[in-house]
């Protein structure tokens, strides 16, 4: 589990950099959940914990993934816009690729 903890840790922070970068006011909401979970992950790795906190800690972050990843508001739905198709296509591809992983994490469990 803790490698999952650490992969998410990732993948929030790429995830997290790839949506300040697009700079869309509908997305503070997104950014501001993946930042509690950074800090969620970083309080919890940076003490002394035990399998029972990073069960919790788990929850938590499947949590916050189900608050930003829900139809017509959050992630599910979400998509980069670019006047050009292959760019468009390109930086799209980087954030399935994104939502794929923070899913399939979050299956195993």
């Amino acid at each position: 589990m803790l490698i999952d903890i650490e992969q998410l840790r990732i993948l929030f922070q790429e995830l997290k950099r790839i949506l300040e970068k697009e700079n869309d006011n509908e997305t503070l909401y997104i950014i501001n959940q993946l930042k509690l979970g950074l800090l969620l992950i970083d309080e919890c790795l940076n003490g002394t914990y035990e399998n029972e906190d990073l069960k919790q800690l788990f929850s938590k972050l499947e949590e916050i993934f189900l608050k930003i990843n829900q139809p017509r508001v959050g992630l599910s739905d979400y998509f980069i816009w670019r006047d050009s198709y292959e760019e468009r296509l390109k930086v799209n591809n980087v954030l399935d690729k994104i939502k794929k992983n923070l899913t399939l994490i979050f299956r195993k469990y």
